[in-house]
C-alpha cells in the first residue's frame, strides 16, 4: 500500500477504497452551497468553536471576504498539487485561516482545512480541526468521514501493530457516517470490512446489504458480500450473490471467486467455465492457470489438467504451487514415487506450506505409511496452533480438516479411543465446526460397535442442533441399524423440502430402504435424487448407489451398466471399479476382467482393505490360493472385524488345507456378523456359512478332509 509522501501525491492510498475530497473538488456538505462554496450565515450552523484554528474578534461574519480567501486557498491547493511545493501549502493554510476568521461559524471551511491537513500528512492538525467541527455540530458528516479515513489510514500504515483502539475508532466514525449519509456506499463497504476484521460477521453481512440497498448494482458490495459467504461456507449464497454481477462486468477477480464457490459446492463443470472466462481476459496469469487445472482435475479431465500444469512448469520449473497440484494429480492416479518427488520439492520451495504438508500426509496414508502420516499431521497441527484457541473462521475450518484426517487414520487402525479424542478437538473449535465434529464422534462410536453410546451422543447432539441435517440423517442411520426403519424414514421425510437440497436426504432414504430390502422404494428414491442434480459428482454417487441396489436384487446387467456409467465420467473412481470387479468375481464370471477392475481400484488406494479382499476373492475363484493369500491376509489385518473378509480368509485356509484355521475364521465371522455395519453378510449368508462350518467340524471329527463342496 502506497503511503502519501509528497504534496502532489495521489490519495488512492486509503485502505478499503475510501476517499476524501480530491484536489480542487470540494464535497458538498452542511455549511456549503451546492457548488461547495461558503453560504450566507442564515444557512450555516451558527455554533461557535472554542478550538478554531484562526482566532478572530467578535464581529459579524463577512461572507464576501470569507469567499475571497476560500477561492485563494483552493487555488493554492491546486498549485501545490501541480508543483509539489510545500510553501504553497502553507499559503493555502493561511488563506483557509483567513476565511475562517472572516466567517468563524462556517463548519465547511474548517472541514476543508482539516482535509488539507490530512492530505499533507499533518494528521494531528487534521484531527484537531475535525474534532472542533464535531464539537460545534456532532452531525457534520464530512468531519466524521475525515476522521474515519484518518483512522483507516493509520490501520493501513501500521498493519498488525495497529491498536485495537484505532480499529474501534474507525468503526465508530464509519457508523456515524453511514447513519448520517445512508447513500454513502463506500463507507458502508469500509464499515463492513472492518466488522469482518473484528469477526462481527452478522454485522458485516447486514452492512454490505445496506450498501446494496443504496446501490443495488454495486460490484464492490456484491463481491465483498460474496467473499463473506465463501469464508463462512455458504457457497450457494456466494454463487447467488456473484451471479447478480452482469456477465459483462465480471473481471478475473470476480470470476475466480465464482469459480472457487463452484468448486466448494462441487459443481466442477461450472468452475471450469468460470476459470476459462477469467483466462480469456488474463491469459498469462499463472495463478489463474493453476485454478483452471485444479477445476479440470476435479471434473475428471485429468489429462487436460496435466497438460495445463506441465505448461506452467515448462515456463517456471520452480513454481511451487504448480508442483503441489501436479503432485496431487500423480497421487490420485497412483504414481506415488513421482508424486513424492514433486511434493517434497514443493514443500521446500513453499517453505513448509501447510497445503504441501497435507498433501504429503495423504500420500503417506495412501501408500500405507501411517506412522509417517501421523507424524506429519501432528507437526502441521502444532505449526498452525494459535494461543488460546483463537482461530478465524478459515483457520478453524482448516484445523478441523487436519484433525479429521488424523482421527480418520486412527479410526482406520481401529484405535477408536485416540480417534474419539481427536474428533472431540473439532467440537472444541466451536461453531460452525461443532455439529460436524459431533457427527464424527457418533460415527466412530458406531464403527466401534457401541450402538447405545452412539445413540446417546446423537440424541444429545440433535437436542443441541435440532436443525442440523447431517446429525439428523446420522440419527436416522442409527435407528436403521436397530431395525427401526420406519422411524428412521420418518426423520428423513421430515427433512425434505421439495428442492435441490433434498439430494442427500433421498440418497440416505435409498440406503435405508436397500438395507431393509425394500428395493422398489430404494430405487425410486435414487431416481428422484438423480432428477434433482446435474453435478457430475452427485450423479456418480447416485448411480453408484443405484448399481448396488440392482446388484442386491441380482439384476447384474443393470448394476454393471450403472457402475460403467460412473467409470465413464470418472475412470479413477475406485469404489465403482472395486464393486464391479467384486460383483463379477463373486459370480465366478469373467474373472480375468474382474481382476483388472479391482487392480485399477488398488492402483490409487493400495491399502484399502475392501479392495484387497475383493482381489483375494477373485483369485480364490480362479483357484489361485497362492495369489489370493497375500491380499486376503492383508485385508484381514486392515479390517479385522468384517464377517465377509473373515469368511474369505476361512475359504483361503480351507483351499490351502489348513482346516483348523478355516474353522477359526468362520467362527469369528459368525460372531461378528450380528453387529456388522453396511455389510452384505446378512442372516441368509450367516445361515449358509453356519452349515458349511457344521459340515467342516463333522468332517474334522471324523478325521476326513474337507471336500470340494466346502470350497469357493
Amino acid at each position: 500500500m502506497k503511503k502519501v509522501g509528497g504534496i502532489g501525491a495521489t490519495i488512492g492510498f486509503l485502505l478499503l477504497g475510501v476517499a476524501v475530497t480530491a484536489w480542487g473538488s470540494p464535497q458538498s456538505s452542511s455549511g456549503s452551497s451546492p457548488q461547495g462554496q461558503p453560504t450566507p450565515a442564515s444557512s450555516v450552523s451558527a455554533s461557535k468553536s472554542a478550538a478554531s484554528s484562526a482566532s478572530a474578534p467578535e464581529r459579524a461574519p463577512d461572507h464576501g471576504e470569507a469567499y475571497y480567501h476560500f477561492v485563494l486557498a483552493r487555488r493554492y491547493e491546486e498549485l501545490a498539487g501541480i508543483g509539489n511545493r510545500s510553501d504553497l501549502v502553507e499559503r493555502a493554510v493561511a488563506e483557509y485561516k483567513a476565511a475562517i476568521a472572516a466567517d468563524p461559524d462556517s463548519l465547511f471551511l474548517r472541514t476543508q482545512l482539516a482535509e488539507l491537513y490530512y492530505r499533507v500528512s499533518r494528521v494531528g492538525d487534521a484531527i484537531h480541526e475535525a474534532e472542533a467541527v464535531l464539537q460545534a455540530n456532532p452531525d457534520q458528516v464530512d468531519a466524521h468521514r475525515l476522521r474515519a479515513s484518518i483512522y483507516l489510514h493509520s490501520l493501513g500504515e501500521n498493519g498488525a501493530s495497529s491498536s485495537e483502539a484505532t480499529l474501534h475508532k474507525a468503526i465508530e466514525q464509519f457508523e456515524a457516517v453511514t447513519r448520517l449519509d445512508p447513500k454513502d456506499v463506500d463507507s458502508f463497504i469500509a464499515l463492513g470490512r472492518l466488522y469482518r476484521l473484528t469477526n462481527q460477521n452478522a454485522k458485516a453481512e447486514e452492512t454490505f446489504k445496506k450498501a446494496l440497498g443504496a446501490d443495488p448494482g454495486s460490484k464492490a458490495s456484491l463481491s465483498y458480500l460474496a467473499q463473506l459467504y465463501l469464508d463462512q461456507g455458504q457457497y450457494s449464497d456466494a454463487i447467488d450473490t456473484l451471479e447478480k454481477i452482469p456477465a459483462s462486468d465480471r473481471d478475473p477477480a470476480t470470476l475466480v471467486m465464482l469459480g472457487q464457490a463452484y468448486m466448494d459446492s462441487r459443481d466442477y463443470g461450472q468452475a471450469v467455465a468460470a476459470y476459462q472466462q477469467a483466462l480469456a481476459q488474463d491469459p498469462d496469469n499463472q495463478e489463474l492457470e493453476r485454478y483452471y487445472a485444479e477445476a479440470l482435475m476435479a471434473s475428471g479431465k485429468t489429462q487436460d489438467a496435466r497438460a495445463q500444469l506441465q505448461k506452467i512448469l515448462k515456463a517456471d520449473p520452480n513454481d511451487g504451487a504448480t508442483l503441489l497440484r501436479l503432485g496431487h494429480l500423480d497421487r490420485i492416479e497412483g504414481q506415488f514415487d513421482q508424486a513424492r518427488q514433486e511434493l517434497e520439492k514443493a514443500r521446500t520451495i513453499l517453505r513448509d506450506n501447510p497445503e504441501a504438508i497435507y498433501e504429503l500426509v495423504l500420500l503417506e496414508e495412501a501408500v500405507g505409511n501411517d506412522d509417517k502420516a501421523i507424524s506429519l499431521i501432528q507437526g502441521l497441527l502444532k505449526q498452525t496452533e494459535k494461543a488460546g484457541g483463537q482461530y478465524t473462521v478459515n483457520e478453524a475450518s482448516n484445523r478441523a480438516a487436519f484433525l479429521e484426517r488424523l482421527g480418520s487414520i486412527y479410526r482406520a487402525q481401529e484405535k477408536y479411543d485416540q480417534a474419539l479424542g481427536v474428533f472431540r478437538q473439532i467440537v472444541a473449535l466451536g461453531p460452525p465446526q461443532v455439529a460436524h465434529g459431533e457427527a464424527l464422534v457418533i460415527e466412530t462410536l458406531r464403527l466401534e460397535h457401541q450402538p447405545d453410546q452412539a445413540m446417546k451422543e446423537a440424541e444429545a447432539a440433535v437436542a443441541q442442533y435440532p436443525k442440523d441435517r447431517q446429525l439428523l440423517m446420522l440419527r436416522a442411520t442409527l435407528l436403521g441399524d436397530r431395525g427401526r426403519v420406519d422411524e428412521a424414514l420418518a426423520i428423513l421425510k421430515g427433512l425434505l423440502t421439495g428442492g435441490p437440497s433434498d439430494f442427500e436426504v433421498l440418497l440416505a432414504t435409498a440406503e435405508l430402504n436397500s438395507q431393509a430390502k425394500r428395493f422398489p422404494e430404494a430405487q425410486a428414491a435414487v431416481e428422484k435424487a438423480l432428477s434433482l442434480s446435474t453435478k457430475v459428482e452427485d450423479q456418480e454417487n447416485a448411480r453408484f448407489l443405484l448399481g448396488s441396489i440392482y446388484e442386491r436384487q441380482k439384476r447384474y446387467d443393470l448394476a454393471e451398466a450403472e457402475f460403467k456409467k460412473v467409470l465413464a465420467t470418472d475412470p479413477l473412481n475406485g469404489q465403482a471399479s472395486n464393486y464391479l470387479g467384486y460383483m463379477l468375481a463373486d459370480r465366478g464370471v469373467r474373472l480375468e476382467e474382474s481382476v483388472q477392475y479391482i487392480q485399477q481400484a488398488l492402483k490409487t488406494d493400495p491399502n484399502n482393505g475392501a479392495y484387497l479382499d475383493s482381489l483375494g476373492w477373485a483369485y480364490l475363484k480362479m483357484h489361485r490360493p497362492d495369489l489370493a493369500e497375500a491380499p486376503l491376509e492383508k485385508a484381514g489385518r486392515l479390517i479385522s472385524d468384517d464377517p465377509t473378509v473373515l469368511e474369505h480368509l476361512g475359504n483361503l485356509h480351507l483351499e490351502l488345507g489348513k482346516v483348523h484355521l478355516a474353522e477359526q475364521e468362520w467362527e469369528r465371522a459368525l460372531q461378528q456378523w450380528p453387529s456388522a455395519l453396511g455389510s452384505d453378510f446378512d442372516a441368509e449368508a450367516a445361515a449358509r456359512l453356519q452349515k458349511q462350518l457344521d459340515d467342516l467340524k463333522m468332517r474334522i471329527a471324523k478325521g476326513k478332509p474337507a471336500d470340494a463342496e466346502t470350497k469357493p
